[in-house]
């Protein structure tokens, strides 16, 4: 009994001394380890070193770069602004103004970019923000004009150019406030007009027009017509065009018989600007008197979208008696993708019908040149007496314009019958032929690396072997 408890006794103790020694046995293992990696790595070492004794400054380098030599220029990254990693470093090396000249050219094209994709996109947000802030004035210029071309949406932050902005890029605002020709610029235009700067003044002329409110219509007949300097006359024609007022064509044909070149070429501008049947047939006419102006003409009565803009052409088509004519009003038609049927009345005493029978209600008599384009044929043919010769043919179905002044609509359909009319086609200009794709045949070479490795049949055994043994089944043994 005393035994037991003499062991009993001793018991902690042995459970202390035996954690110990686990501690230091672990502790020992750890070491070994950590040994076993050292040696690993210490084979591997002397390998590199002996081969490239630089080698620890190489692998400084490759940590530094991830891995890849910076100064070679193969290993290119590009940045944010499209300048690469290498590029970067070997400026360093430049004078700071040889630097800064340098990041001043990159922003420049960068910030052109970003408002050309801008526009294309119709992101307004985003050429609000660089014609505010930008840092470059051309880049905010750019900005603002494209603003101008695609409408009214930044109308306020053109006033807020001008009235926070310098010289170069106010008068990129002016210009766009004229493309838009918004009402709410009206202040701005009188203010305009009043400034030391010709570009604003040629732009507040022509951009109060635009707004057609009775007090730009009174600054433009009473100051800029009368004005001594040519810019502000022919600014203040294209601002009267944009009324649409008939009373004005007799201004513009007084400045189109005029002896100055540049004013006429403004009163026709004007004139296209002003989008009026009776616009267009005195660009007709003045194609017959100065065919030195044809470019001019044709781009003028372009600018109509209208149906009458097709019919004008379509006159001038018939009429055309040199290759180069026909070419830019084709080239316009085209355009405007009018690929239709059209009839031009050549035959004097025919008349328009209710219905395509000879007895049909006559609606009124047809002019000589007058253009319509064919909506429907007649399935019957008739007979019917054309001049002193009886002729046979079918009734076209014509879209004609409207003659009547109290008329609520422009254009009216009436029936033809076939012999007065002259038919032109516009055909589409054939499309190109895309070429056929062609796949090419896969290499058949396999390269040594890729083929197996056999071993070589011996010359004996070739020359041994059956001729029937190559081909036909194995042998039974």
């Amino acid at each position: 009994m005393s035994s037991y408890f003499k062991l009993r006794k001793l018991f902690p103790y042995v459970i202390l001394l035996c954690s110990f020694v686990w501690v230091g046995l672990n502790a020992e293992s750890v070491r070994s380890g950590s040994n076993d990696q050292n040696v690993f790595t210490k084979v591997d070492a002397p390998d590199d070193s002996s081969e490239n004794p630089n080698s620890g400054e190489s692998s400084t380098n490759g940590n530094s770069s991830g891995g890849l030599n910076v100064d070679d220029p193969r290993n290119l990254t590009e940045e944010s602004d499209g300048v690469s990693s290498y590029e970067r470093r070997k400026r360093k090396d430049l004078t700071p103004k040889e630097r800064q000249e340098i990041e001043y050219d990159l922003s420049l094209k960068k910030g052109i970019l970003t408002v050309f994709r801008a526009e294309a996109e119709k992101r307004y947000k985003v050429l609000d923000r660089i014609a505010l802030t930008h840092s470059i004035p051309r880049v905010r210029a750019a900005a603002v004009l494209a603003i101008g071309r695609m409408g009214r949406g930044g109308v306020k932050t053109l006033h807020h150019v001008i009235e926070r902005d310098g010289e170069a890029v106010r008068q990129a605002a002016y210009k766009a406030l004229a493309d838009i020709g918004s009402p709410s610029s009206l202040d701005y235009f009188f203010r305009g007009i009043k400034s030391n700067d010709p570009d604003i003044q040629f732009s507040s002329w022509r951009g109060m027009g635009k707004t057609k409110d009775p007090s730009a219509r009174d600054a433009l007949i009473r100051q800029g017509i009368r004005s001594s300097r040519t810019e502000i006359v022919k600014a203040s024609l294209l601002g009267l065009a944009a009324f649409q007022v008939n009373d004005d064509l007799k201004l513009f044909k007084t400045y189109l018989d005029s002896d100055d070149p540049e004013l006429q070429k403004t009163a026709i501008e004007a004139l296209g600007i002003h989008k009026t049947r009776a616009s267009l047939r005195i660009l007709e006419q003045t194609l017959e008197t100065k065919p030195e102006l044809v470019k001019n003409i044709i781009e003028a009565i372009g600018q109509n979208t209208s149906l009458y803009g097709t019919y004008s052409f379509i006159r001038i088509l018939e009429n055309s008696a040199s290759d180069e004519l026909t070419q830019r009003v084709l080239a316009q038609l085209n355009l405007r993708k009018a690929f239709y049927q059209f009839g031009t009345v050549i035959v004097e005493g025919g008349s328009s019908q209710e219905n395509p029978y000879p007895t049909s209600r006559k609606l009124r008599a047809l002019t000589t040149g007058e253009v319509g384009k064919i909506l429907k044929k007649s399935d019957r043919r008739f007979i019917q007496r054309v001049g002193e010769k009886f002729v046979e043919d079918h009734y076209y179905l014509l879209l004609l314009e409207s003659k009547n002044p109290e008329s609520y609509y422009e254009t009216f359909q009436s029936w033809v019958f076939g012999p007065y009319l002259k038919i032109r086609t516009i055909i589409a200009p054939p499309k190109e032929k895309k070429g056929k794709r062609y796949k090419r045949k896969q290499n058949k070479f396999t390269p040594a690396s890729d083929m197996e490795e056999t071993d070589p049949a011996s010359p004996s055994n070739e020359n041994n072997a059956e001729p029937g043994s190559e081909n036909g089944p194995p042998l039974e043994n």
